[in-house]
């Protein structure tokens, strides 16, 4: 256990990338296969327990100190895991254990309640440092934030062995805990038998950001133009098993089951899922209530039917054609989306233009709530994972920007632990400008020195505490952007904001300037 603190604590305290891809290859490189796996496992997320809670841990601190001086730790640090491993009494301590990362995470798998997982905890902190007791927490509750993604990972692992990055990132999603063969197979070894990567989910291919520069740099009869669906990013793969992956390369095929479509033959298409009903396309808020379901009911699959709108294919009929051009790969969809002949599937229509004047008209004018902009991609590009340059640009049409007042602040997480950072703000409820309501929160479109302003301003200018969040006295506003907005019963406002964050802020403004709740309900097309 000691060995994996010191791994994450130099990772927290290292933000370069090079740096933290050295050090998680050295920690490979040093350790046994079964702490490898477990590493591995904790690390790319794919390990959480399901028994404990941030209550239970919090529960068990107030046993051991005054419940007072725990809240003020907590109120002063920000982290749990942080908070607890300095307060757990030192007094308490025996000995340190001689624990590696997967003894003790094999024994924290033989408790099978709560109640026993917590007398282990309990009893094993007692004897641990403060840094095991804070990757204890990390491990159980998730949510390291190291700043180790799947990407660095894979990075780091192609240094261990004779796999190029682009191997392990084909195979990634083929392995799972406790990723039988993996390791063997990054030394030389051939896959596992049986092992099938066509039928697994295959990393996306990605756009740029459009800017208005490369005008003078590309060719535009070398690009085909597409309209940017607000909906969910999805890759369906018709096989022996019928599966529905996000982008994130979780199955989600249990939310939207009329899209599990089987078939002898492996094909793997790429496409956005929205909700559509006869020729109408639903807001994205509408969407959201299909998310995360296990299970779809026969109301919810009449009144909220899916719709896959495709526009890439990366296998046909067991045949990778990921290595022809978009304009190919295009003449296949096509073929193919009539061959399936789905009523819930179809192609991404294709937009003509001449010239820039064109798209730039096409991208003003996709004022639909379903539309972001416009997609350019490369005619005579292969799909290639990642964000390769010069083969496809995302050009969304310009955020829509509102002063709003900051109403409530919550602490951060990981380095912002000490911050406050997360804000929620919200506008007045009519011109007597006596009362407000939340329409959105927003973390991120500010500077670390705006972000310490903001902090001392919260504190400076609280009213009450609710745990890691205070309310505010309305005196601040911030100018804030966002892609797009709904109508939606779930919030008080009845308002639902896609990707609100700050623009700027407005430490000036008075807050008697700032906008209505009408007038935010009338930019909803």
């Amino acid at each position: 256990m000691i060995k994996f603190s010191n791994l994450l604590d130099s990772l927290l305290l290292n933000s370069s990338k090079k740096k933290k891809i050295k050090i998680l290859s050295d920690y490979f490189n040093s350790q046994t296969k079964k702490n490898k796996i477990w590493a591995l496992s904790i690390l790319s997320n794919s390990f959480a327990s399901q028994l404990i809670k941030v209550r239970d841990i919090k529960e068990l601190i107030k046993e051991k100190i005054d419940e007072e001086m725990f809240l003020y730790s907590y109120d002063y640090v920000g982290d749990l895991a942080e908070t607890v491993s300095l307060l757990w009494p030192r007094n308490q301590i025996k000995k340190l254990h001689s624990y590696s990362l997967s003894s003790f995470m094999n024994d924290l798998k033989k408790q099978k309640s709560k109640d026993d997982l917590i007398i282990f905890i309990e009893n094993f902190f007692n004897s641990s440092s403060p840094d095991e007791i804070y990757t204890i927490i990390k491990i159980l509750l998730g949510g390291l934030r190291v700043g180790v993604s799947n990407e660095l990972l894979k990075e780091s692992l192609s240094k261990i062995g004779i796999r190029t990055k682009e191997e392990i990132e084909e195979n990634w999603y083929g392995f799972s805990f406790p990723y039988y063969g993996f390791f063997e197979w990054l030394e030389g070894e051939d896959l596992p038998e049986k092992f099938n990567n066509k039928n697994l989910f295959h990393s996306f291919m990605l756009s740029n950001p459009f800017d208005e520069n490369l005008v003078n740099k590309i060719n535009i009869e070398d690009y085909k133009c597409e309209y940017k669906w607000d909906g969910i990013r999805a890759q369906i793969t018709i096989s022996s098993s019928g599966k529905i992956y996000s982008r994130n390369g979780e199955d989600i095929s249990n939310s939207f089951p009329e899209l599990k479509i089987k078939s002898n033959k492996v094909s793997v298409l790429d496409g956005e899922l929205v909700i559509k009903k006869g020729n109408i396309i639903f807001s994205f808020n509408e969407l959201q209530k299909r998310i995360g379901r296990k299970k779809v009911s026969l109301k919810t699959l009449s009144e909220l039917p899916v719709h896959f709108i495709c526009y890439d294919i990366l296998f046909y009929n067991d045949l990778d054609i990921r290595k022809l051009s978009f304009e190919n790969r295009r003449n296949f969809l096509s073929k193919y989306i009539q061959e399936l002949n789905h009523p819930n599937i179809s192609i991404s229509s294709l937009i003509n233009f001449n010239s820039w004047n064109d798209l730039r008209s096409i991208r003003e004018k996709s004022q639909n709530n379903h539309i972001e902009g416009i997609m350019l991609k490369n005619k005579n590009s292969i799909y290639k994972r990642g964000r390769p340059t010069f083969c496809w640009y995302k050009w969304k049409r310009d955020p829509f920007l509102e002063d709003l007042i900051i109403m409530y602040a919550q602490r951060g997480h990981g380095k912002r632990s000490s911050f406050y950072s997360d804000f929620t703000f919200g506008c007045w409820v009519d011109n007597k400008f006596k009362s407000l309501v939340p329409i959105g929160k927003a973390y991120s479109g500010f500077t670390n020195d705006e972000l310490k302003k903001l902090d001392k301003w919260v504190r400076d200018n609280t009213l009450e505490r609710f745990g890691p969040v205070r309310s505010v006295k309305p005196g601040l506003v911030v100018e804030i952007a966002f892609d797009n907005l709904n109508f939606s019963n779930r919030h008080k406002s009845g308002v639902a904001l896609r990707f609100p964050r700050f623009n700027r802020i407005r430490w000036d403004k008075p807050i008697e300037e700032v906008c209505l709740l009408d007038d935010i309900k009338k930019l909803i097309n």
